[in-house]
Formats: structure tokens, C-alpha cells, sequence
């Protein structure tokens, strides 16, 4: 799943730009209120990744009349047991000189097909088109009241200074979190001090931005230096256990030629105990953060999973097998509105592609019932992916249905079109499963994704990609989404302060017992 974060951390590599303020050009200030005409900021800056390089973003910022357009272009190469994994990202915002945002366009080259999206937005809506195989998804959301976009935030940090002890809030839109919510950013300039860049001390303003998804708890923290113009010279993060530094460079250094840093082997969670997982039914687990100030999402509820209790600096947890014999009694069911979320086609569960509806007939065949049907569909995408590999980024369940290749993210977005197409809700869970031996580790969990149905009053996992219906407990799922709206956001806000910042202590677990488990509670 190494490749599903590393587009996690590209989309926040361009989430960064927005929070930290558009850098301004150099050699001087800009007059922000009537800025020339044509590309007025042509930017580059180094991406690193524990303290090696592992990329570059490009941003360019133009004034054609009235409108100014944003371009952003970030490139990430890591690297998987030294196999190199590369992600890219164009992103262009066309706002009004006041920062009222018109539209947008978001292209990310992680798969054989590059996933294009474009949005609009007039009259407090946002119309957002797919475009994948010659088939456009076209959906609707509310516009968040006030949000801004790259130039107006940068308005809005131009309009409120750069004098230590400086505090404010921006509702910041970016379609690629979150189609339908505004991110919550929250400033605050610190203080004024020297930093190096390169051989040369440079005199810089330190501020520190926190930007939150309503209803998530964490948030992402970056501290930023800026000269006295607002030009961003250095910014660090800690995005997803990992040291991430952008770093003001020339264009020939950010082009220059590197070699990837190792990513998958540094998130990888050791434990003290080997694991049984064919025949252990339930295992309570304490988790808890190596950093106590990051603390830990809230945890989903699901059929297998239930929190015991939670503390400050740890969360207990069991998860269990669900007694599968009385899902498979339960009848067909009709879904109210409220459910439409997690039937609905989107870019990338889109279950209504021509192509994937008939996969899905051809998958369920003749049997009845949610839950028979549900363990066909994962039969079925367990064999249908032949190509089981990390060449492939976050495909869509459109490109998976004709490529037949990927790895975990490929099955579960595939096994939850399949789902949708055959009417039963779908959502996708990522966390962690429980790997024996990983190269020269072992007893170690990996971050993963899978595919969860909703059966009756449950939430019901199946893993396609572990040839798993009956699910084993050391599946521990840190976030759920229906990605109506790209679901990004919900991941990367759920998981940032997550990965590399994990213990895990398997406190007990019952493989020795034969003792029938039933269900844990819904959620």
C-alpha cells in the first residue's frame, strides 16, 4: 500500500503550499491588490523525506485581466525495498483578483490512467467532472460559505501581516481532501529569528500553521519561515512519522537527479509476539503514540472492531472475528437516502462504468442474499487481479476492472464498485494487518486497505487483496470512507500523525480457544 501514502503525501505536499501562503516572488514585495499582468511568481522547492530528497514542487502564479491562475506541479519518487514509486500532481486554481474562486483542475499521474478532474464553482455550488476510459462522473456538492482558495488565502495572510504574535483562522477549499468540507486553518506568527539556507544565514519570520478536517480531532502541523514579504524559504512537517522539509531552491536543483529514500520499511509497526492468524478469533490490543502530543484519531466502530476505552496517551481495543453464519440468513434490504454516500458511483469506486456493472453480473452469477453475494464479489476480485503488484498507484475501480492489476488499494476500490453495482453499500477501511515477516522483519503490522459491506445492522469486512472473507482480528482500521468526495482528506487527517508514531501491544489473543465468538456491536 506504500503507494496509496505516497499520494497521501503528495496531496498534502500541495495542501502545504495553500496553508503556508503562495510564496511571494523574489526580489521584492508584491502589490497584491493590482499585480502585473502575466506570471508575476515563478517558485521551486525541494521535497525531503527523512533528510534525503525526494522530490520537487513548482509553483507558478499568473494575472490574465481579472483573474489570477495558480499552478502547482509536486513530484515524489520514494522508495519500497528499493523499488522506486513515482506520483505526480498538477494542480491549477483560476480565482477573481478579489479571491472569489471559479475553478479548478486536479490531475494525478499514480496508475496507468491518469485520473483528470475539473471544477466550477457559481452560485454556492461545486460541480466536479471525471473523466476516465471516455466516461464523465459528474457530481454535485454545497460550497463551503467563505472558503477560500490559493490566492484568496493568500489575500487573507498578506491582509492580516506578518508581526510576531499575529493570530488568525482561513476556511481553506481544496477539492482534492475534500470535495465537500472546507479545511480549518488556524496561524499564528511566532517569532522573528535566523535560519540557514544553504551555506548562508538568513533573516526569517517563524510561523506555525495547524490545519484541521471538521470533525477530526488531529490536525497537521507545519512550521514555516518566510522573509519579510511573505516568501516561504523553508517549511517542516511531521507527515506520517516522516520528517517532511520544503526547502526554496533553483530550478536546476530541484530537477537534479537523487535517489529515492526508503518509505514502507520505516512505517512498518514491530510487536513483542508472533501471531496465529488462521486460528486466532480475538486479540485486545493497547495503542498508543511514541509522541504523546499527536495523540491518536478516533477509531471506527465496526462488526469487528470495538474501542474498550480510551486514555489520554492510549486507546483500547479488541477485535474479533463476526460470527458469520447468521449474515448469511439476512435478506435483501432497501437503503434510505442516507446511504446513497455508499451506493453512489464517484471517480474512484465508480460503480456505474459500463464495464464494471457487467463485471459485477458476471461476479455475483446466481446467488442471493447480502452476504453470499458479498463473498462471491471477493472471490471473484481475489482471482480477477492477476497482476498483483506495486506498479500501480491509487487506481480506479475503472482502470482495475480492465487492467486486472494493483495491489490492496486496487482490490478494496474494485471489491466496493462490484459491491455498489450489485446494490449493497461499500466503504473502504485503511489501517493495519499483521505480516509474519516482511524482508528482514519480523511480527510486524503494515499500513493496508480493504473493502467493508454493509450486512444487516453491521459494518462487515472482506479482504480481496488477503483472499479473506472471514476476516482474521489483527485487521486494526484507523479510517473508513465512501470517497464521495475523493476521501482523501479523511485519510490523510486520520493517519498523519499515525504512521511511525505507533506502539502497539498485543495484549492477549485466543488462539488456543475454539470458544464461537459473536458479533461485536455496530456501529
Amino acid at each position: 500500500m506504500s503507494r496509496t501514502f505516497a499520494r497521501l503525501i503528495i496531496v498534502f505536499v500541495c495542501a502545504s503550499c495553500v496553508a503556508l501562503e503562495v510564496e511571494a516572488a523574489p526580489g521584492g514585495p508584491i502589490n497584491y491588490a493590482d499585480p502585473p499582468q502575466g506570471v508575476f511568481i515563478d517558485d521551486w522547492m525541494s521535497i525531503e523525506l527523512l533528510g534525503n530528497k525526494a522530490g520537487y514542487l513548482h509553483t507558478e502564479v499568473s494575472r490574465t485581466g481579472d483573474m489570477i491562475d495558480t499552478t502547482y506541479l509536486a513530484s515524489l519518487v520514494i522508495g519500497r525495498m528499493a523499488q522506486p514509486v513515482t506520483m505526480n500532481q498538477l494542480q491549477t486554481t483560476r480565482e477573481k483578483l478579489d479571491g472569489t474562486p471559479v475553478d479548478f483542475a486536479y490531475q494525478m499521474d499514480a496508475s496507468v490512467q491518469k485520473l483528470r478532474l475539473q471544477g466550477v464553482i457559481a452560485d454556492g455550488k461545486v460541480a466536479i467532472l471525471s473523466d476516465q476510459f471516455g466516461a464523465t462522473v459528474r457530481n454535485e456538492y454545497s460550497f463551503p460559505e467563505g472558503a477560500l482558495m490559493t490566492w484568496g488565502t493568500l489575500l487573507a495572510s498578506e491582509r492580516h501581516g506578518y508581526e510576531p504574535g499575529t493570530s488568525y483562522k482561513v476556511d481553506v477549499y481544496l477539492p482534492e481532501m475534500a470535495a465537500d468540507t472546507a479545511l480549518r486553518m488556524d496561524v499564528k506568527i511566532e517569532a522573528k529569528e535566523q535560519i540557514q539556507i544553504g551555506d548562508q544565514p538568513v533573516d526569517a519570520i517563524r510561523s506555525r500553521q495547524v490545519v484541521k478536517l471538521p470533525g477530526i480531532a488531529t490536525g497537521i502541523e507545519t512550521l514555516a519561515w518566510t522573509d519579510e514579504h511573505g516568501t516561504i524559504l523553508r517549511t517542516e512537517s511531521n507527515m506520517m512519522g516522516l520528517k517532511l522539509v520544503m526547502a526554496r531552491c533553483t530550478k536546476d536543483e530541484a530537477l537534479a537527479e537523487f535517489t529515492p529514500p526508503e518509505f514502507f520499511v520505516p512505517t512498518m509497526v514491530k510487536v513483542d509476539r508472533p501471531i496465529d492468524r488462521e486460528r486466532t478469533k480475538s486479540i485486545d490490543y493497547i495503542l498508543r503514540p511514541r509522541d504523546a502530543r499527536l495523540g491518536l484519531p478516533q477509531l471506527p466502530e465496526t462488526g469487528m472492531q470495538h474501542v474498550v476505552s480510551r486514555e489520554d496517551d492510549a486507546v483500547h481495543l479488541t477485535v474479533r472475528r463476526i460470527d458469520r453464519e447468521p449474515l448469511r440468513k439476512l435478506p435483501a434490504r432497501e437503503y434510505g437516502d442516507e446511504w446513497r454516500p455508499y451506493l453512489a458511483p464517484n471517480p474512484i469506486i465508480n460503480s456505474d462504468d459500463p464495464a464494471v456493472t457487467e463485471l459485477a453480473a458476471k461476479a455475483k452469477g446466481d446467488v442471493a442474499g447480502p452476504y453470499a453475494v458479498a463473498d462471491r464479489l471477493r472471490r471473484f476480485v481475489t482471482d480477477y487481479v492477476n497482476d498483483k503488484n506495486l506498479d500501480v498507484g491509487f487506481a480506479s475501480a475503472s482502470e482495475v476492472c480492465r487492467t486486472r492489476s494493483g495491489d490492496c488499494t486496487e482490490h478494496a476500490v474494485l471489491l466496493a464498485a462490484l459491491g455498489r453495482a450489485c446494490g449493497i453499500p461499500t466503504r473502504v477501511a485503511v489501517g493495519l494487518i499483521y505480516v509474519p515477516r516482511f524482508g528482514a522483519d519480523r511480527d510486524v503490522f503494515g499500513f493496508h486497505m480493504w473493502t467493508q459491506f454493509r450486512i444487516g445492522e453491521q459494518w462487515v469486512d472482506f479482504d480481496a487483496a488477503q483472499e479473506e472473507s472471514d476476516c482474521n482480528p489483527t485487521h486494526i482500521a484507523f479510517s473508513t470512507s465512501s470517497l464521495h468526495n475523493m476521501g482523501m482528506g479523511q485519510m490523510v487527517f486520520q493517519l498523519a500523525n499515525v504512521i511511525g508514531n505507533l506502539k502497539i501491544d498485543v495484549q492477549s489473543d485466543d488462539a488456543e480457544s475454539d470458544k464461537p465468538v459473536t458479533t461485536a456491536p455496530a456501529e
